[in-house]
């Protein structure tokens, strides 16, 4: 039977999408007291509106969100009823962007980050599971052409979030929201500063991460337009954007397994500028889905980048601040989920 053809009475569980079970139990068809076949899962019971119960789909008793994706007032709904950390990216055309965001995702439901990190749930599962579509007929023939979609916004000046919980070690849930732009943006960015106000929401960010593609910094004829543009751009979100100093950023050198795991020397250069313009930093090396290196594992430096995301805390002068349309960010009474 195929994983659709089954039903978990467990809040949130995905299983009828990824095929992964929230318990870790193997082969959880078989083994999982939560799980059913469709036509044996018993009808949920749901009040309405007028008070009168009625029973639902048998689909019903699964409660993750058919998003493909959160807009500006989706997330101040989300930051309103807890607090979530807004992690800010930006990175050139195929700088690797997306395929970050859907490493992290597939390392997460595949459980490869236990007992470091869990996948709880995500607003915008289907979102994730799009851009993972064409891994998931990844056969041991080769590589597809294009591992992701590249990022399209049907709004030229509103950035469009993904939205993804997960459970530390501690038993600490955090919830982050990671905006997907276009390539396009940050390019722009670099040649017209009025674009800033586009990024205007990086302000309220708890991170910045800063997408930049290791062979280009080890090529020689490559690297000093990299290292040029990397500091204009860095340039930009302390000028332009106002970015505040108290944010750290990260720098998330991806295709690593292209410089054999390592990051190359030139991104010293960057980093210092970024501790020039006043600004805390980290170079985090990454290969998302290498295919140049059998000696990098797939989400070579995922955990390492989480490290920084989960770490990243509220800044003090926002505890009491508002987000976005003036959603409070429901820090306090969240920080203990």
């Amino acid at each position: 039977m195929k994983k659709e053809d089954f039903v978990c009475s467990k809040p949130d569980c995905t299983f009828a999408i990824t095929g992964t079970c929230l318990e870790s139990i193997d082969d959880p068809t078989r083994n999982c007291p939560h799980l059913k076949t469709a036509e044996k899962s018993s009808p949920v019971v749901i009040e309405g509106d007028s008070g009168e119960e009625f029973e639902a789909p048998t689909d019903s008793a699964r409660q993750f969100s058919s998003s493909l994706e959160l807009g500006l007032q989706d997330v101040a709904r989300l930051m309103r009823s807890r607090y979530a950390k807004l992690v800010g990216i930006l990175g050139q055309v195929e700088a690797g962007k997306t395929c970050l965001f859907t490493s992290l995702y597939l390392q997460l439901t595949g459980r490869h980050l236990c007992p470091q990190y869990r996948f709880v749930v995500s607003d915008t599962l289907l979102g994730f599971e799009q851009r993972a579509r064409h891994l998931r007929d990844w056969s041991q023939g080769g590589v597809p052409d294009q591992i992701v979609d590249h990022t399209q916004l049907g709004h030229s000046r509103s950035p469009a979030f993904l939205h993804l919980a997960l459970q530390d070690a501690h038993g600490i849930r955090h919830d982050l929201l990671l905006p997907d732009l276009p390539g396009e943006w940050t390019t722009r960015l670099l040649s017209d500063a009025s674009t800033a106000e586009r990024f205007t929401f990086l302000s309220r960010s708890d991170i910045v991460v800063i997408v930049l593609e290791a062979p280009k910094f080890a090529n020689p004829r490559t690297r000093n337009n990299a290292i040029t543009d990397a500091t204009h751009l860095l340039a930009r979100l302390a000028d332009d954007i106002h970015l505040p100093k108290s944010i750290p950023i990260v720098l998330a050198v991806t295709k690593c397994d292209e410089t054999e795991g390592q990051i190359p020397a030139e991104l010293n250069r960057v980093a210092d500028v970024v501790s020039g313009h006043g600004y805390s930093v980290a170079t985090v090396a990454l290969a998302a889905f290498p295919t140049r290196n059998a000696q990098i594992p797939t989400g070579f430096g995922i955990d390492t980048l989480l490290a920084h995301l989960t770490s990243a805390c509220l800044r003090p002068e926002d505890s009491s601040t508002p987000s976005f349309d003036g959603a409070d960010r429901s820090y306090l009474k969240a920080r203990g989920h």
